[in-house]
């Protein structure tokens, strides 16, 4: 599906920061990556069935350097708020709920370990769960 977020062919951060310093003009068309917000085991696919993602610089904003996503935790929340926007200009906050497991919009009642809740994900798509079974005395 085509991006819900994006029209334009650019690094989706490196526009931001472009307008933010006023700056409007055309930039760099090449050395893209198709990033998928919200990722994880069964999320990219997600993603890319709603629309969720944008083209990213590789360089400096998907993979590399300290201010790629996939790095900084700060930019992957900045965009997961602005998918999660997207979304809800036409499914409501429920179904982002239901798909995603999550909202990054109700910053309160996420707690740290939602927030990393796809650093837990294992393997087989099960998420690990504090039981407290591993303080037993035996």
């Amino acid at each position: 599906m085509k991006s819900i977020m994006q029209k334009e062919k650019e690094c989706y951060l490196c526009r931001m920061e472009a307008e933010a310093q006023g700056y409007y003009g055309e930039l760099p068309h090449t050395g893209l990556h198709r990033h998928h917000v919200i990722y994880g085991k069964g999320n990219r696919k997600k993603s890319e069935k709603y629309g969720l993602w944008v083209y990213l610089c590789a360089a400096r904003h998907h993979e590399y350097g300290p201010e790629a996503v996939h790095n900084n935790k700060e930019n992957r929340m900045v965009l997961c708020q602005i998918a999660q926007e997207a979304f809800e200009q036409k499914y409501p906050r429920s179904l982002f709920i239901q798909e995603f497991g999550i909202s990054y919009l109700d910053e309160s009642k996420i707690t740290e370990k939602e927030k990393n809740r796809q650093q837990d994900t294992i393997e087989d798509g099960f998420i690990r769960i504090e039981t407290g079974l591993d303080k037993l005395p035996f």
